[in-house]
């Protein structure tokens, strides 16, 4: 699981460019990795790495950087294709929450700077039902993940790539409707605890078929 969540949030040291910041990064996967993946996001929303690696470090009120937005939504979340649904307006809306993070690179910690911050209310298409965020300086980043978090394709495409990444790659609509479906509503209904979802693939038959030996 932790080689999972690394790869899924796919940072490079090499571009982040501080040892110590990747092992925070780690540390924060380490912890998550059998709890809850919603506050792993919340976390990692403001971590240092991250930060440092898609440029939140830099996204401030008069330039709103896209980069993290765009990845929260497209990798980490929601996933691109039909059921995503979210917008390039969503994007942007969702860079102005994320405006006024930075690094501290004495203390190896992120901090939120109020003049940085893009203090409008944020509004979102009906992809998110029309939700809005208003000002809540350091506090917007979480209600921008719990709106996220609160779409059930959320679920879906997490447990698509849970799904891939302990068993096999291709998911025809079978395995969609008897597998993931399920997957993915004990995911949404224990409010995105890892560990429920789990024991229910890796206890199933389905998981134990032999057609499935030696396929990762």
């Amino acid at each position: 699981l932790i080689m999972f969540l690394v790869d899924h949030f796919g940072n490079e040291a090499s571009e982040v460019g501080n040892a110590n910041w990747n092992f925070k990064q780690h540390s924060l996967i380490r912890q998550f990795a059998l709890g809850n993946y919603k506050e792993l996001v919340r976390e990692i929303t403001k971590d240092v790495a991250m930060l440092r690696y898609l440029n939140g470090y830099l996204n401030n009120k008069n330039a709103p950087d896209e980069n993290y937005a765009r990845e929260l939504m497209e990798l980490f979340t929601l996933g691109k294709g039909p059921g995503s649904q979210y917008t390039e307006n969503d994007v942007k809306e969702a860079a102005k929450v994320l405006t006024g993070w930075k690094v501290n690179r004495t203390t190896y910690t992120s901090y939120y700077d109020t003049t940085r911050h893009d203090k409008t209310t944020k509004v979102f298409t009906d992809a998110f039902g029309k939700a809005s965020i208003q000002n809540k300086e350091a506090e917007e980043y979480k209600l921008l993940v719990d709106m996220i978090f609160s779409k059930k394709e959320t679920a879906r495409y997490i447990t698509r790539k849970v799904y891939r990444w302990l068993m096999y790659y291709t998911i025809d609509q079978t395995i969609e409707s008897q597998i993931i479906e399920p997957l993915a509503t004990t995911l949404f209904n224990n409010n995105y605890e890892i560990k429920p979802m789990l024991e229910q693939l890796l206890s199933s038959e389905h998981f134990f078929s032999s057609d499935y030996f030696g396929s990762q």
